[in-house]
């Protein structure tokens, strides 16, 4: 670490954006086989070596010629370490699957296996490891009953090559073939956003915490930010190593020890991850697609506790069936897990699920999305909606963040940003506006410019909400036949508060460009809406206004309207203010229109003779009372025809 990066960056080999690792029995030659494949011991703790067995994962590298190197992960065997073993599996590209020659098929052969299969590891290479020990025959034996368990599994069509890492036998071809399938492995994409799952941390002398992992997705440097999840703190990447080697940056397929500032190795476990900030979002609920392999002995049932399994996380969990009570060995469904604890995940994560007790491998499928509330059984949108997002198709996905995102569940919704498509759907910025700008381009999503930002929102969120505005507008319409209209602000309050307003001003304007509705003295109307006033309320309207006119200064209250004319005159008095003959002064003060234009011209004489008015003035004026003059006077003022100084009133 005293040489400069620069220096050791000159001498780095290319390291291949692979992980290999190894599977099988205890005892069957995996640690030999990496040792011979290597050189490196990948038993580090005093306790494996007293034991002579693996029980935490072991790395190392492999020299595939001068100028190459790839990763190597070598996990337990042993049943007791299954989740030890899971911790390294997970992330792995090719698998060097041990089976030992003089025991053959075992336990956890068969378990190794099923976790390899669902996976979905499909490269790899059997190691029959031990061939120095038994007779050609036993090994033809052996090899037959490989050939009858890989049968329907991702390594169906692996090469099995007999070895002896006594002798040396079969190490070189091990090492060919393992060149050959890397050639065929396309390796993991970098244009994703930085993700690194967590395996180890631990301190070292004069730079403090260390982590290791494998790197999940993008590509990261010294000096990023990052965040560590779940806890959710800030760190810098003061170094980076991949494979022993100090390098500037790491890749997607790579593993790599991180060094980590401001932050302790014990404050850091396995099953942490680490990305760039505000990207993961713990969560304790998963959305997946989930299969039970054929061997289970037992169905799951709904609710059913497990052991869920996912990168370098162990957490106890409850699966959710959604479409039914009881998932058989064999078939495949969408759920729910509901964990105990938050974890972080992306979309097409891999996980195994295993028993509670006694734990053994029962299933493990794909990770949909993470969730914040628990789906309802036995719903047919939902399991469309679940449908759509294992299909995997990137256009299809961001279309249902946009078309889920405004649906309220009692918060405010919202209008998705490229962040949130590129959190939500697990892909880079540039590939989620990509897929946004094609989906505008298709009429898919509308473009709006609200509040002086570019707002996207999916067309049938407009179009619902064009109807509900319509509906609103034919129900206000019936409930008050004599009223021209709606103010938008009411509007939006018989609406509802969990609709993002800026949304619904974005409709309007569509509805107003389709001459859906109408505006009239800014109250909105459905477009063909008229008022419609049968006769005998026409007759009893004419009386009502004949009353305020005759009033002149001192109109009637609205409640000796009411007791002369019976309660459902209060809409006669809505339509006459609607037609702007009478004019509310105040609440439950009305005025014939008439009324106030004389009472303007007598203000507007005396000021122009006078300069001003004064309450007192206006009373001798008009013979109104004072309960009449100070509402009439404020009036004047709100509409701006007059305004106060002091005691008297100006014209404007």
């Amino acid at each position: 670490m005293k040489e400069s990066i620069s220096q050791q960056l000159t001498n780095t080999p290319q390291i291949e954006h692979i992980i290999i690792g190894t599977a099988g029995h205890i005892d069957h030659g995996k640690t030999s086989l990496v040792k011979a494949l290597t050189g490196i011991d990948t038993d580090r703790l005093p306790e494996e070596k007293q034991r002579g067995m693996t029980i935490d994962l072991g790395f190392a590298y492999l020299n595939l010629d001068a100028n190459r190197r790839v990763s190597i992960v070598d996990v337990p065997g042993h049943e007791r370490f299954v989740k030890n073993m899971l911790a390294g599996a997970t992330s792995i590209n090719l698998v060097l699957f041990v089976i030992a020659a003089d025991d053959g098929i075992m336990p956890q052969t068969i378990e190794h296996l099923e976790i390899i299969n669902l996976l979905g590891i499909k490269h790899g290479l059997v190691a029959l490891t031990k061939k120095d020990i038994v007779t050609d025959e036993w090994l033809a034996v052996v090899q037959e009953d490989i050939r009858k368990i890989l049968t329907g599994t991702t390594l169906e069509c692996a090469p099995v090559i007999p070895v002896s890492t006594v002798t040396g036998e079969g190490v070189d071809a091990c090492k060919a073939a393992i060149k050959e399938l890397i050639s065929q492995i396309q390796t993991q994409s970098i244009n994703r956003v930085f993700r690194m799952s967590i395996d180890r941390s631990f301190t070292v002398s004069g730079y403090g915490c260390v982590v290791t992992g494998p790197v999940l997705g993008g590509q990261v440097s010294v000096e990023d930010e990052v965040e560590i999840l779940p806890i959710k703190r800030i760190s810098r990447i003061r170094g980076i190593e991949v494979t022993g080697e100090r390098v500037g940056k790491a890749f997607a397929g790579q593993r790599a020890a991180i060094n980590l500032s401001g932050i302790k190795s014990g404050e850091v476990h396995r099953g942490y991850e680490i990305s760039i900030p505000g990207y993961l979002q713990p969560a304790n609920i998963v959305d997946v697609s989930l299969r039970l392999i054929k061997s289970t002995k037992h169905p799951l049932k709904n609710r059913a506790r497990v052991r869920f399994h996912i990168n370098t996380s162990e957490i106890m969990g409850r699966v959710i069936l959604l479409d039914r009570d009881q998932l058989n060995p064999g078939e495949e469904t969408f759920g729910q897990i509901l964990l105990e604890d938050v974890i972080t995940v992306e979309r097409e994560d891999r996980f195994i699920i295993r028993s509670y007790s006694p734990a053994y491998t029962i299933g493990g499928g794909k990770v949909l999305r993470y969730n914040t509330i628990r789906l309802k059984r036995f719903r047919e949108e939902t399991l469309k909606t679940l449908n759509i997002l294992a299909s995997g198709n990137i256009p299809d996905i961001a279309e249902q963040v946009y078309l889920s995102s405004v649906v309220s569940r009692g918060e405010r919704p919202f209008a998705p940003t490229i962040g949130d498509i590129s959190r939500q759907v697990n892909i880079h910025p540039s590939v989620a506006e990509s897929s946004i700008a094609g989906l505008v381009n298709k009429g898919v999503l509308l473009e709006f410019n609200i509040d002086g930002k570019n707002v996207i929102v999916h067309r049938n969120v407009i179009s619902s909400l064009k109807e509900q505005i319509l509906d609103t507008l034919r129900v206000f319409h019936k409930e008050n036949p004599l009223k021209i209209g709606v103010d938008e602000s009411h509007l939006k309050t018989l609406l509802g508060k969990n609709i993002y307003p800026p949304l619904i001003a974005a409709t309007l304007a569509i509805l107003k460009s389709e001459k859906a509705f109408k505006v009239v003295d800014n109250k909105l109307s459905l477009a063909n809406f008229e008022i419609e006033v049968s006769t005998q309320d026409k007759g009893k309207a004419d009386k009502i206004e004949e009353l305020f006119l005759n009033a002149g200064f001192t109109p009637p209250a609205a409640e000796e309207i009411y007791a002369k004319f019976g309660v459902l005159s209060k809409p006669i008095i809505s339509l006459l203010i609607e037609q702007k003959k009478l004019i509310s002064v105040e609440n439950g003060l009305y005025f014939h229109a008439g009324v106030l234009d004389k009472l303007k011209e007598i203000i507007k004489d005396h000021i122009n003779k006078h300069g001003s008015i004064s309450v007192a003035q206006f009373r001798d004026l008009t013979k109104a009372s004072r309960k009449y003059a100070v509402p009439l006077l404020e009036y004047f003022d709100a509409i701006h025809f007059t305004k106060r100084t002091g005691d008297v009133r100006i014209l404007l």
